[in-house]
């Protein structure tokens, strides 16, 4: 995978990890979270459509209706409670990098999902323990 995957990915944590470390210093910023994440959770069901696109023996209609499943999950999470939103959020990451592993086998893709990952839902469990 080029290296500059790998920065964008980590890049990628910088509103995670800052919005955790500032969730006390505006109103908005628990918004601002969930908003982020359930982006950031809709980016990885685009992820498996691409590859389904890509590659004919993926191409298949329940291939394609699960890609849209982390877009709707992150929909759904921004229409909960804050609460609600982070153990629905949560549970979506964690499923999501299953279904990542179980499907994508590229090693260097799958240790940056597992470091990806670990550290969004630590923010998320930060949040959750807070709210």
């Amino acid at each position: 995978m080029i290296r500059t995957a790998h920065w964008l990915g980590y890049a990628g944590l910088i509103p995670f990890i800052s919005l955790t470390l500032g969730m006390s210093l505006h109103p908005l910023t628990a918004v601002a979270f969930t908003t982020y994440s359930a982006v950031i959770l809709s980016f990885l069901g685009g992820i498996h459509w691409g590859v389904a696109l890509s590659k004919p023996q993926w191409s298949n209609p329940t291939r394609l209706c699960l890609c849209m499943l982390p877009s709707l999950l992150g929909w759904l999470a921004l229409l909960l409670p804050m609460t609600g939103s982070l153990i629905l959020l949560i549970g979506s990451y964690l499923s999501w990098w299953l279904w990542d592993r179980a499907q994508l086998i590229e090693p260097d893709y799958r240790r940056l999902r597992v470091q990806l990952t670990a550290v969004a839902v630590l923010c998320h469990l930060v949040w959750l323990v807070q709210t």
